[in-house]
Protein backbone atom coordinates (compact mmCIF):
# COMPACT_ATOMS: atom_id res chain seq x y z
CA UNK A 1 0.00 0.00 0.00
CA UNK A 2 1.33 3.43 -0.94
CA UNK A 3 1.98 5.82 1.92
CA UNK A 4 -0.21 8.93 1.57
CA UNK A 5 1.00 10.86 4.60
CA UNK A 6 3.29 13.81 4.10
CA UNK A 7 5.21 12.96 7.31
CA UNK A 8 5.81 9.77 9.24
CA UNK A 9 3.32 9.21 12.04
CA UNK A 10 4.62 8.07 15.38
CA UNK A 11 3.41 5.26 17.61
CA UNK A 12 1.12 6.63 20.26
CA UNK A 13 1.70 4.36 23.21
CA UNK A 14 0.29 6.77 25.79
CA UNK A 15 -1.91 9.15 23.81
CA UNK A 16 -5.62 8.83 24.59
CA UNK A 17 -8.37 10.58 22.67
CA UNK A 18 -12.06 11.29 22.70
CA UNK A 19 -14.10 12.32 19.67
CA UNK A 20 -16.88 14.89 20.06
CA UNK A 21 -19.88 14.05 17.87
CA UNK A 22 -22.51 16.78 17.54
CA UNK A 23 -25.81 15.88 19.16
CA UNK A 24 -28.58 18.32 18.42
CA UNK A 25 -27.97 22.03 18.21
CA UNK A 26 -25.78 22.60 21.28
CA UNK A 27 -24.63 19.26 22.67
CA UNK A 28 -21.88 16.76 21.93
CA UNK A 29 -21.42 13.11 22.73
CA UNK A 30 -17.79 12.32 23.62
CA UNK A 31 -16.66 8.84 22.52
CA UNK A 32 -13.34 7.31 23.54
CA UNK A 33 -11.26 5.96 20.64
CA UNK A 34 -7.98 4.03 20.39
CA UNK A 35 -5.16 6.10 18.87
CA UNK A 36 -2.92 4.08 16.53
CA UNK A 37 -0.39 6.74 15.51
CA UNK A 38 0.15 10.45 15.92
CA UNK A 39 1.82 13.49 14.37
CA UNK A 40 1.26 17.22 14.64
CA UNK A 41 -0.70 17.11 11.37
CA UNK A 42 -3.07 14.28 12.22
CA UNK A 43 -3.54 10.83 13.63
CA UNK A 44 -5.19 7.49 13.03
CA UNK A 45 -7.68 5.91 15.39
CA UNK A 46 -10.06 3.01 15.58
CA UNK A 47 -13.36 2.92 17.39
CA UNK A 48 -17.10 2.81 16.96
CA UNK A 49 -17.93 6.33 15.81
CA UNK A 50 -20.56 7.55 13.34
CA UNK A 51 -18.18 9.52 11.10
CA UNK A 52 -17.60 9.41 7.35
CA UNK A 53 -14.85 10.80 5.11
CA UNK A 54 -14.94 14.60 5.06
CA UNK A 55 -16.82 14.95 8.38
CA UNK A 56 -15.52 17.63 10.76
CA UNK A 57 -15.52 17.18 14.54
CA UNK A 58 -13.66 18.07 17.73
CA UNK A 59 -11.13 15.91 19.56
CA UNK A 60 -9.79 15.88 23.08
CA UNK A 61 -6.25 14.50 23.41
CA UNK A 62 -4.21 13.55 26.45
CA UNK A 63 -0.63 12.37 26.80
CA UNK A 64 0.01 11.00 30.28
CA UNK A 65 3.56 11.07 31.61
CA UNK A 66 5.12 10.46 34.99
CA UNK A 67 5.72 14.18 35.41
CA UNK A 68 2.26 15.32 34.36
CA UNK A 69 -0.29 15.30 31.58
CA UNK A 70 -0.37 17.24 28.32
CA UNK A 71 -3.96 17.93 27.33
CA UNK A 72 -5.63 19.37 24.25
CA UNK A 73 -9.24 20.10 25.17
CA UNK A 74 -10.83 20.80 21.79
CA UNK A 75 -8.87 20.37 18.59
CA UNK A 76 -10.79 20.81 15.35
CA UNK A 77 -10.21 17.94 12.93
CA UNK A 78 -11.72 16.12 9.96
CA UNK A 79 -11.74 12.58 8.59
CA UNK A 80 -9.37 12.39 5.62
CA UNK A 81 -9.78 8.66 4.92
CA UNK A 82 -11.31 5.48 6.27
CA UNK A 83 -9.85 1.99 5.80
CA UNK A 84 -11.44 -1.27 6.78
CA UNK A 85 -9.05 -3.87 8.22
CA UNK A 86 -10.65 -7.15 9.26
CA UNK A 87 -13.74 -6.14 11.24
CA UNK A 88 -12.60 -2.69 12.31
CA UNK A 89 -12.52 0.71 10.66
CA UNK A 90 -9.37 2.84 10.85
CA UNK A 91 -9.99 6.57 10.58
CA UNK A 92 -7.30 8.87 9.20
CA UNK A 93 -7.64 12.31 10.78
CA UNK A 94 -6.18 15.66 9.82
CA UNK A 95 -6.06 18.53 12.31
CA UNK A 96 -7.71 21.68 10.97
CA UNK A 97 -5.64 24.73 10.10
CA UNK A 98 -8.05 26.98 12.02
CA UNK A 99 -7.06 25.60 15.45
CA UNK A 100 -5.77 28.23 17.88
CA UNK A 101 -2.03 28.79 18.25
CA UNK A 102 -2.20 27.33 21.76
CA UNK A 103 -3.89 24.16 20.49
CA UNK A 104 -1.34 23.75 17.71
CA UNK A 105 1.53 24.29 20.17
CA UNK A 106 0.11 21.64 22.51
CA UNK A 107 -0.23 19.17 19.63
CA UNK A 108 3.39 19.83 18.65
CA UNK A 109 4.55 19.30 22.26
CA UNK A 110 2.76 15.94 22.36
CA UNK A 111 4.37 14.95 19.04
CA UNK A 112 7.83 15.92 20.35
CA UNK A 113 7.44 13.80 23.48
CA UNK A 114 6.12 10.78 21.53
CA UNK A 115 8.96 11.16 19.00
CA UNK A 116 11.64 11.25 21.71
CA UNK A 117 10.03 8.22 23.38
CA UNK A 118 10.11 6.29 20.08
CA UNK A 119 13.77 7.19 19.48
CA UNK A 120 14.75 6.11 23.00
CA UNK A 121 12.79 2.85 22.66
CA UNK A 122 14.50 2.12 19.34
CA UNK A 123 17.96 2.71 20.83
CA UNK A 124 17.19 0.44 23.78
CA UNK A 125 15.88 -2.30 21.49
CA UNK A 126 18.93 -2.02 19.18
CA UNK A 127 21.27 -2.16 22.19
CA UNK A 128 19.53 -5.27 23.54
CA UNK A 129 19.65 -6.95 20.12
CA UNK A 130 23.37 -6.15 19.69
CA UNK A 131 24.12 -7.36 23.20
CA UNK A 132 22.38 -10.70 22.54
CA UNK A 133 24.29 -11.24 19.27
Amino acid sequence: MQERRSRQRLPSIRVTARVGIKRGFLGRDWLTVRVLDFSNQGLAFTGDVPLEQGDSFQMSLQLSTETGDFVVEKANASISNIRKVSERRIYGVRFADDNSAATLASIERIEGIVKRYKELSSRIFRHRTEKQA
